[in-house]
């Protein structure tokens, strides 16, 4: 007896996902830690707004059906890569989680970003990667009143264009399907890869659907239990005739595709319904293209960064003075004998040999031996620590001695003005002390003494805090009048990856830790020049005065321990797997 879908969507929802949820804060003033309130979302934006994406989006088409128009209809709403400023119902991102998300309904409807390159699957040394970190909130439910057979829908897929540019030689079939199936040979919520295991038309003009290859046309690989509540990541690498399927980095299918070579391909990626009655949902938080050799894609963009270590510059460079030493990437080029900062260098003391920073696995780590080092101007702590090169002219340069590295918070030289950083990070080693506080993100202003905004973490039953600036003095002078307070964010112990946002726009500072799937939220908005209650039930008043015209902000990233280095062999490891900027 065929089981109703309405229950077989519970169960699923059940097993796969369990009881957690995410947190918002209704009341600013006093966040929620209620499990069962889902995380908010924010108010939608353009997703061409976010850095991570601009690269895929700039190179793509925007796809989508009228879901309440003739069966398979779509249209081509955004074209050459004009995703600038554009959202709608279907496609945007969320403010506050920086996803991506596709909605759509009905059967046969889609609603999916293409990419404009077409690629010869076998061009040698040449790889290919489309690489996803996506879930599929609540599809289980979705599918729960549809009557269709095979209920199922289509997020990532590898398309033909046929044998030219022109659409010569096209067939109506892709060459891979990555989807969500409710059941397939006694499986339940499961992903799966459809893999065309040939290049006969089945389905054109003169095709012949009943032929032996036809009716054995298709390969299906099961790729796994799907928790469609928290992210699952997939990597579609095409290189010399082979198709290879990562999932969580495990190889799922490895296949020779020579068959196809006569055929351009495409990467497609969004939602393509395979159900009735219902609405799918994919959510984002990668999404790219990679061409090269590399099998890791790195969630940053190591040229918006300048690194200061804990060496001075006498001992790393053999000249310079005693100030602690800077490492820049290679666009600033005016060091050119000086080290560059680079996912693929090592930044490291070179007495102890200790990584100040490398990347390993797909992450960056950020250390110091709290024995020893080299301060920065107007701090007792070293650090090793990125410092924000914000691009704010056509012709950008590297240096911190002016404002142009730094931006404004309305900035009329870009149109900016609101402000994120997002990390996504754990750490990894620390010293065996009471309280081994350090800070993991900040704002600070140019030429202001006081920083805006530090993110500090302090142990692992302690809950991160924020320690916010109420006012500042300008030219690096000591502020006497300040007085600076704490809000209180979510608790995560050593070893715990986990993600912050912090945000500046008009309205003021946005606050927020939460586990890497989205859940368990905790945050604050903390408006510009009114009352807010501290961490301590004080009432405080973040100064209007930091939303100045003429003061300027970077952002920084990596460890600032906040503590003298008293204590030698003890290390900090912190490492971060995703850590982006986004200015809009």
């Amino acid at each position: 007896m065929e089981m109703n879908k309405s229950i077989l969507a519970l169960i699923l929802a059940t097993a796969l996902t369990g009881c957690g949820g995410g947190d918002s804060s209704s009341n600013p003033q006093s966040p929620s830690t209620d499990p069962d309130v889902p995380t908010e979302p924010g108010d939608p934006i353009a997703p061409y707004s976010i850095t991570k994406y601009q690269d895929i989006l700039s190179n793509s088409d925007l796809q989508q059906s009228d879901p309440y128009g003739s069966a398979s209809n779509k249209e081509t709403v955004v074209r050459d890569g004009d995703f600038y400023g554009y959202y709608d119902d279907y496609f945007y991102a969320q403010e506050n989680t920086q996803y991506l998300v596709f909605k759509m309904s009905n059967y046969s409807m889609r609603n999916e970003v293409r990419e404009r390159d077409n690629f010869d699957i076998n061009v040698e040394d040449e790889k290919r990667t489309l690489l996803a970190e996506v879930k599929l909130p609540g599809i289980e439910d979705a599918m729960g009143d549809s009557s269709s057979s095979r209920d199922q829908v289509t997020f990532l897929q590898i398309h033909n264009k046929g044998t030219s540019s022109d659409g010569t030689g096209y067939i109506p079939h892709p060459l891979l399907r990555v989807v969500y199936e409710l059941e397939r040979d006694g499986k339940y919520g499961h992903y799966w890869a459809v893999v065309k295991n040939n290049a006969v038309d089945c389905k054109g003009e003169g095709s012949d659907p009943d032929s032996a290859e036809c009716q054995n046309a298709y390969d299906r690989y099961d790729l796994g239990e799907a928790d469609t509540e928290s992210f699952t990541k997939f990597e579609l690498i095409v290189q010399e005739n082979n198709l290879a399927i990562e999932v969580n980095d495990i190889i799922k299918a490895d296949l020779n595709i020579s068959y196809w070579e006569h055929l351009l391909s495409y990467f497609k990626a969004g939602v393509y319904n395979q159900f009735e009655n219902g609405e799918s949902e994919a959510h984002f938080r990668a999404l790219k293209v990679l061409i090269g050799d590399s099998n890791t894609a790195y969630d940053w963009d190591i040229d918006s960064w300048k690194l200061t270590i804990p060496a001075s510059k006498d001992d790393y460079y053999f000249e310079g003075g005693d100030s602690a030493a800077e490492v820049t990437p290679e666009r600033c080029d005016y060091y050119p004998e000086k080290d560059i900062l680079a996912n693929d260098e090592i930044v490291e003391d070179k007495s102890t040999g200790l990584d100040y920073f490398s990347v390993k696995n797909g992450r960056m780590h950020f250390k110091a031996d709290m024995g020893y080092g080299t301060t920065t101007a107007n701090s007792s702590y070293i650090r090793s620590e990125l410092r924000e090169l914000f691009v704010s002219t056509n012709n950008p340069d590297c240096s911190t001695s002016d404002e142009d590295t730094s931006w404004y918070l309305n900035d009329t030289r870009t149109g900016d003005s609101t402000h994120t950083l997002n990390a996504t990070l754990k750490v990894e080693q620390h010293p065996n002390i009471s309280q081994p506080k350090v800070v993991l993100g900040q704002i600070h202003g140019w030429k202001i003494n006081q920083a805006l905004v530090k993110l500090l973490w302090e142990g692992d039953s302690r809950p991160v805090r924020v320690i916010l600036n109420d006012d500042y003095e300008i030219d690096n002078q000591d502020c006497n009048h300040c007085e600076p307070f704490s809000v209180e964010l979510g608790t995560y112990a050593a070893g715990e990856e986990w993600s912050y946002t912090i945000r500046a726009n008009e309205e003021g500072i946005y606050l927020a830790t939460f586990d890497t799937d989205g859940s368990n939220r905790i945050d604050h908005l903390i408006p510009w020049g009114q009352n807010y209650i501290d961490k301590d039930g004080d009432t405080v008043v973040l100064s209007s005065d930091w939303t100045s015209s003429a003061i300027a902000f970077y952002f920084k990233a990596g460890i600032y321990p906040q503590f003298k280095p008293e204590y030698p062999g003890q290390i900090f490891d912190v490492s971060f797997s995703s850590l982006n900027i986004d200015h809009y």
